[in-house]
């Protein structure tokens, strides 16, 4: 299902080029270069970094650090591959106009931030409107702009020598965000950290889908205040899954406080956090909550080895912090699994004083470190029952010179033992202090994670050896199925109709008749057979409005006199564990397809999982098993009719745009599958033009 049909607008999932040169510029000029102390002294530095050409314009100007300065970009040898912006809000209009005018379309604009007031809107909405009259494309404004590491960089704040090169690309709306990943020291190796700022003219969208088309990216970054462009947002994840590309995002403005200061800062809504959840799902995007565990999982994944699985393993200098973190891992879903017996044996043999070798292993006093440490990670990654294999050890550059002595052969013997084997090696600790600059070199050398804090390092492992691929979608769907003559007005249709939708889509319910008259209503009952349940056929009937048990054809018919008008008449279903389906068209992401516990407690909406339509078979099991104490209720017919039902309800959503709203409540689970009893189709056209 392509992603555009995630939104009704025509052209919402387009997606806008001309960002390639940021990547690969030829030549670069800055327009207001300086050579004064800071940040205008960083612009030309950075430029400077990738040996390519650098053309300073400043007409005030005849050097600036040792390069030529020309008057004006006309006045250029040629137009240049990048233009980055570099002078005042009264002045940065015209300069954008010049630079168009002189065949310029890739530029930077770092400015038009909070520095130049209620000016700057007015300024910016002018560049936009010129670039999209011209095809120009913008990093900014307000941005910090692009970083590589060796590379020409239109960059406002300093580079460390330390800012590693790599194949990890960040888009961070976040200047600051930036600036922290660029100062991170020798951890992460970066493709590019792209600063988008305000994205009045390219967007973060614009930006992944660059960074899927480039061979040198292999994983992405994202850290968001706000998706704008939402259908395009999801059809840029859609070409980074197909190129194979893991994305770790991070999204700011969840809370209502976090929602505010994301309007304040950059004038947009942060958006439905369970409509975004659910897309990165769909696209098999990781979710993080904090940004050094987003630290933390990129150095994972930007590593050239791949964590294949989840059997783990670690060995400890602590019996505490191996206690540490088993308890991590059990909470992270990748429990510790006591070791073998043959391994166990192993370990013994070898060094008696691993009395009862456990996993994690502890071993403090058990022999020098020099033997103990090398040959126990060997025996651990060279037995076959691991994917990843952990060496816990403090590494915090505070340490004394013998202990990081210690440090540097474990991080060796970790590297010597997982050679020529799958086993995804990882360096952790405790701390979150750095290391010595001399380890972390070393640790890249060798294509080994440092990793700070033991949670926070199990818990990037896990999320990156339980990640879901993407929703498998049938390139060739089914043709719609026809139910026009059901959903003939719009609004909320009768139970009848609701129902009657939703079986031609396979979802089950109890016999049923309508009935016009308390006569009807008595001989529906016979017909079906007792019990029944008679209730208004309307598109709410809570409480009052429906009655069980119904034992006979005279009970039936005085409670279709008492209930008045039309009713239906349903067999009576057995009691049993209740859930809750259904579908709410997000304005942003389209339909969601809901699963959680039934009955009353279907108004926790806390107690529901959601997904993004459409769901194949394994996504739906697993939103099942996420709804809060749904899945231990339900017997395994039980539960996979309630993914048949989620994977109905996902197509039904996609193929009629006019259902903006489906409710099954309850869904009764049994021992045989699953029966709906109670169905409500809303129907909204002008919703879906």
């Amino acid at each position: 299902m392509p992603a555009a049909q995630l939104s009704s607008r025509d052209d919402a999932a387009a997606l806008r080029g001309g960002l390639r040169p940021l990547l690969e510029p030829r030549s670069l000029a800055i327009v207001g270069a300086s050579d004064r102390q800071g940040a205008q002294w960083a612009l030309v530095e950075n430029a400077k970094r990738g040996g390519v050409e650098v053309w300073p314009v400043n007409p005030s100007r005849a050097e600036v650090l040792g390069l030529r300065c020309h008057p004006s970009v006309a006045a250029l040898p040629g137009a240049p591959d990048v233009v980055l912006l570099a002078v005042g809000h009264e002045r940065v209009e015209q300069a954008f106009a010049d630079a168009v005018e002189a065949g310029c379309r890739t530029f930077v604009l770092p400015g038009l931030g909070n520095e130049a007031g209620h000016a700057g809107p007015p300024v910016a909405a002018a560049i936009a409107a010129r670039a999209a009259e011209t095809g120009a494309a913008v990093l900014g404004p307000n941005c910090m702009g692009i970083a590589i590491p060796g590379g020409a960089s239109c960059w406002l704040g300093t580079l460390p020598q330390t800012f590693s090169p790599g194949r990890v690309a960040v888009v961070t709306q976040s200047g600051s965000t930036g600036e922290a990943l660029t100062a991170l020291g020798p951890r992460i190796g970066f493709r590019c950290v792209i600063s988008s700022g305000a994205e009045m003219i390219r967007d973060a969208s614009d930006f992944c889908a660059l960074l899927a088309a480039d061979d040198e990216t292999r994983v992405v970054g994202l850290f968001l205040e706000t998706v704008r462009r939402p259908a395009a947002f999801a059809h840029a994840l859609e070409l980074l899954a197909e190129a194979g590309k893991p994305v770790v995002c991070l999204k700011v403005g969840r809370s209502r406080a976090g929602a505010r200061a994301t309007v304040a800062h950059t004038g947009a809504i942060a958006g439905s956090s369970r409509a975004f959840s659910a897309v990165l799902r769909r696209f098999g995007a990781l979710e993080i909550d904090d940004f050094p565990e987003l630290v933390e999982t990129l150095e994972v994944l930007g590593r050239r080895r791949v964590v294949r699985g989840t059997r783990i393993a670690a060995i400890s200098e602590s019996g505490g912090e191996a206690a540490l973190l088993a308890d991590a891992a059990e909470a992270a879903g990748i429990p510790f699994a006591p070791l073998q017996p043959a391994l166990a044996d192993a370990l013994r043999a070898e060094f008696p004083n691993y009395r009862s070798p456990d996993n994690p292993l502890d071993a403090w006093a058990v022999d020098a470190v020099e033997k103990v440490f090398p040959r126990s990670l060997e025996l651990l990654a060279r037995s076959g029952e691991f994917d990843i294999l952990v060496a816990q050890v403090d590494h915090s550059q505070f340490r004394g010179s013998w202990e990081q002595d210690w440090t540097q052969l474990i991080v060796r013997a970790l590297a010597d033992a997982v050679e020529d084997t799958d086993v995804f090696p990882a360096v952790t600790t405790i701390q979150t202090a750095d290391a010595l600059p001399a380890l972390a070199a070393l640790a890249r050398e060798l294509d080994l994670p440092l990793l700070r804090g033991s949670g926070a390092a199990i818990r990037a492992l896990a999320r990156v050896a339980l990640r879901r691929p993407p929703v498998a979608v049938d390139p060739e769907p089914a043709s719609p199925v026809d139910v026009s003559d059901l959903l003939a007005a719009d609004g909320p249709q009768p139970e009848h109709d609701s129902a009657s939708v939703l079986e031609r889509y396979g979802i089950a319910f109890p016999p049923r008749r309508r009935a016009s008259s308390p006569e009807e209503a008595a001989e529906a009952a016979a017909a079906l057979g007792f019990p029944v349940v008679v209730k208004v056929d309307g598109p709410a009937h809570k409480g009052a409005g429906v009655v069980l048990g119904v034992a006979s054809p005279e009970a039936a018919a005085e409670h279709a006199a008492r209930l008045g008008g039309r009713v239906l008449v349903a067999r009576q279903v057995e009691p049993g564990a209740e859930a809750l389906c259904g579908v709410a068209r997000d304005p942003d992401f389209g339909p969601l397809v809901t699963v959680g516990i039934g009955g009353a407690a279907a108004e926790a909406l806390s107690l529901a999982a959601v997904a993004l339509a459409p769901l194949d078979r394994r996504t739906a099991l697993e939103l099942v098993d996420e709804a809060p104490g749904l899945a231990a209720g339900a017997s395994p017919a039980a539960r996979e009719a309630l993914a048949a039902i989620l994977v109905a309800l996902g197509r039904l959503a996609l193929e009629h745009p006019e259902v903006a709203e489906i409710d099954l409540n309850p869904v009764i689970l049994r021992d045989d599958g699953a029966v709906a009893v109670d169905a409500l189709v809303v129907v909204d056209r002008g919703g879906s033009e």
